[in-house]
């Protein structure tokens, strides 16, 4: 995914937060399940930016976060930060210790997320205890907003009046 005019300054964990959160909205919006994901580099640089693309694409890895992981290479991802608007997954929290990521920071908790999206599988395994040994785990952190996002994107039109 292209970087927008977004990347062109240094920005704060907030406005990291808050562009996975965008990312999210716009996955819902294509029809998939909303998830948004921004890697930063320890210099601040945006690397990297993804949406759940798994409903558009078929493919059950298509998370925000490995969308985003699979643009760069291993010495691009060693010490970033990965941004993501809902609690990584096992999958995709162990995708970034295998990345050699640094940090991961979430908006919503995986059990807020699981409040508005229903369906779908729930491992009981959160992402500190998947990667928490090797990565530095923050999180939830803005986690109305996110909520609020998800559960605006899932919405029809009449259901949002």
């Amino acid at each position: 995914m292209a970087l927008s005019s977004y990347g062109a300054e240094q920005l704060s964990t907030t406005d990291h937060l808050a562009r996975s959160i965008e990312l999210a909205a716009e996955a819902g919006g294509h029809g998939n399940r909303p998830y948004g994901a921004v890697i930063v580099a320890a210099s601040g640089d945006i690397l990297a930016e993804g949406r759940n693309e798994v409903a558009a694409t078929g493919d059950v890895t298509a998370h925000a976060e490995l969308m985003a992981i699979q643009q760069l290479t291993a010495g691009q991802l060693a010490g970033a930060t990965v941004y993501a608007s809902g609690e990584p997954c096992p999958m995709c929290a162990a995708a970034c210790v295998w990345a050699g990521v640094a940090r991961i920071v979430f908006a919503a908790s995986a059990s807020a997320c699981a409040a508005v999206l229903s369906e779908g599988p729930r491992i009981e395994l959160s992402c500190a205890d998947v990667a928490g040994a090797y990565v530095e785990v923050e999180g939830p952190a803005r986690e109305s907003d996110a909520v609020e996002a998800m559960r605006a994107s899932i919405l029809t039109p009449t259901e949002q009046t």
